[in-house]
């Protein structure tokens, strides 16, 4: 939920009345806090322990609202912990609050001195408990789409139209890949950066698209179903973009993201889920800058990663390659080695030699043995060209 959609709530339309921070209408909802607690007067108070982002911040606290420095300097922190939105009674909201609420896009709302503030906690947790219980449904929704070997379309849709999901439009799936999460989410650190993760990505693309984004963890990694219909893909680029600098700033976590090919419909995602991972595992054996790589750019390893049987991928490695790799495994060689830099600098004896480190008559012997052991003549582009292609089907297999 956000602002807007919460103060649309038929019981709080009279209620909250907004004050500034208009543009900031967008930002998503998580919880509601009441700021009029001691801890928050105190000066030892750490806004850490108590605000972790997403939060509705209700203070009516009039030893903190009537000083104003003491209110600023706890708004500030608040922002920067990126709370939502900010409650405050009326006759207790500065004109440099209003104006720091407006440059932030901080939608600042307020009360009726009078309105019982246990009225508002009931009303909010209610709906935030009943759209957490229809996100796990939308979630459980999502998986059964990306595991299912056979969907029924109808069905599907029904589902979602239940949930009030729509798919109607363009899709597709976005992979976030954690470095050092080899895990599934199952303590309490990792489930409270997942959840952090998951709101980080749900509050980048709230500002481009009221569509919902349907995310669901993974061992190592978060899937996002994301609608493209309205967002161009340089759009979407720089939002994914956004959201891996935010993870890394708030959670440390490193990670890169694959995006596979649009999708019309939901029960294609699968295809599009494995064209994200194609997109990670190609990304890692090229020198592609990251940290987002679109599964179309890929080149050839989009060919690659579509022959799923793997037996075909190995037999031919093994027919292109397999004596140079025996020949190096019993004489302790690099003759591979020295075969992949080859053809990587495009046949070229002299630039190879030197990024080898080796003398040109050690290199032209190396070459010489490898063309008797394959029984191949260099200036052959196609036979280069498929010892090439084996090369890449060992990096991207080893991936």
């Amino acid at each position: 939920m956000n602002c807007k959609e919460m103060m649309q709530i038929p019981e709080l339309e009279n209620v909250l009345k907004l004050k500034a921070g208009e543009k900031g209408l967008q930002r998503l909802v998580r919880w509601i806090y009441f700021a009029d607690c001691l801890q928050c007067i105190k000066s030892e108070y750490k806004i850490e322990d108590y605000i972790h982002g997403g939060e509705l911040v209700i203070l009516t606290n009039r030893s903190v609202t009537d000083d104003n420095e003491k209110l600023m300097a706890l708004i500030r922190q608040m922002d920067e912990h990126e709370i939502s939105a900010l409650g405050i009674n009326e006759g207790q909201i500065s004109e440099e609050l209003m104006k720091y609420c407006k440059e932030k896009g901080l939608p600042l709302f307020e009360l009726p001195e009078k309105y019982p503030l246990i009225d508002l906690s009931q009303i909010m947790c209610r709906r935030l408990v009943l759209e957490e219980q229809d996100r796990n449904a939308a979630e459980q929704l999502f998986s059964s789409i990306l595991d299912a070997e056979h969907l029924n379309r109808e069905r599907v849709m029904a589902q979602a139209r239940y949930l009030n999901i729509n798919f109607e439009g363009s899709f597709c799936v976005a992979e976030f890949a954690f470095e050092n999460v080899k895990s599934e989410w199952e303590n309490d650190d990792t489930l409270a950066q997942g959840q952090n993760i998951k709101r980080i990505i749900n509050t980048e693309f709230s500002f481009y698209t009221k569509e919902s984004i349907l995310i669901l963890p993974q061992a190592g990694s978060i899937l996002a179903l994301i609608p493209v219909s309205q967002t161009d893909e340089e759009e979407v680029r720089k939002i994914l973009i956004r959201i891996v600098e935010r993870v890394q700033r708030e959670n440390a976590m490193k990670l890169c993201v694959g995006v596979g090919n649009s999708i019309a419909y939901p029960d294609e995602a699968k295809r599009s889920r494995n064209e994200a991972a194609a997109a990670i595992r190609a990304a890692a054996v090229t020198d592609m800058q990251g940290p987002v790589y679109f599964y179309k750019d890929q080149g050839i390893y989009t060919l690659i990663s579509h022959v799923d049987d793997t037996r075909v991928l190995d037999e031919y490695v093994g027919k292109q390659l397999g004596k140079l790799f025996r020949y190096d495994e019993i004489n302790t060689g690099n003759l591979c080695e020295t075969l992949e830099n080859y053809l990587a600098h495009n046949c070229n004896t002299k630039k190879t030699a030197e990024t080898m480190f080796l003398h040109r008559n050690t290199m032209n012997y190396r070459l010489k043995k490898i063309s008797e052991l394959l029984n191949c003549d260099f200036e052959d582009m196609d036979k280069c060209l498929a010892l090439k292609l084996a090369f890449m089907i060992v990096k991207y297999r080893n991936r």
